[in-house]
């Protein structure tokens, strides 16, 4: 875990860590790494923390529409990972553009020789975690049920790596959401986290 996730979280209590899709991962690494630090830990849609084998983003977003990161290219990779475009909106779109904006296109090379290996090795840890010690705090896991970046498969065997050791652990999975269940059903989303949350 950074410096600086230790220093945001210190000193405010047990927190419930939420973390979308890497998000998850992350989320799920701190409670390994600082279980003191942690109430529960909620990984959505986590494809990033779920056993894979060929990655199905690869073929999601094969041949995105060009100039890379423009308001319609966020568009198209926006509608490609929901069920319902409804939740697409201008807001959304200027904070991805604006966000694309802030940082340095992450290229081929770095991918391959930084990400890629760092993902690995933290999802390498968590699993190892899982079949030995387990998870030291609660876990849920939220899945869309049309994610077309990882199937309601992987979501349940996100979950059962999780519960063979952390007997504290659920799995939900929203009907009519994609990879961003938390924009598509905000209400039904919610509801799932103040109930995982309020029994903590």
């Amino acid at each position: 875990m950074t410096q600086s996730v230790r220093r945001a979280i210190e000193g405010k209590g047990k927190c419930h860590l939420v973390g979308h899709d890497l998000g998850g991962l992350l989320a799920l690494s701190i409670a390994i790494e600082a279980p003191q630090l942690v109430a529960g830990v909620t990984a959505v849609a986590s494809v990033a923390a779920s056993p894979t084998g060929d990655g199905v983003a690869d073929f999601t977003f094969a041949y995105p529409p060009k100039p890379l990161w423009s308001r319609e290219s966020q568009r198209w990779a926006l509608e490609r990972i929901s069920y319902s475009h409804q939740h697409i909106d201008d807001r959304l779109l200027d904070a991805c553009v604006a966000a694309a904006g802030k940082q340095q296109p992450m290229t081929s090379e770095t991918y391959a020789n930084e990400l890629v290996p760092s993902l690995m090795k933290a999802k390498s840890r968590f699993y190892e975690v899982c079949r030995t010690e387990g998870i030291k705090v609660p876990c849920q896991v939220i899945w869309g049920s049309h994610d077309p970046l990882g199937t309601f498969d992987h979501g349940l065997w996100l979950f059962r790596g999780i519960a063979q050791k952390q007997r504290v652990s659920q799995f939900h999975v929203i009907n009519r959401a994609g990879a961003l269940p938390f924009r598509e059903e905000p209400v039904a989303f919610r509801q799932i986290l103040d109930a995982f949350a309020d029994a903590l």
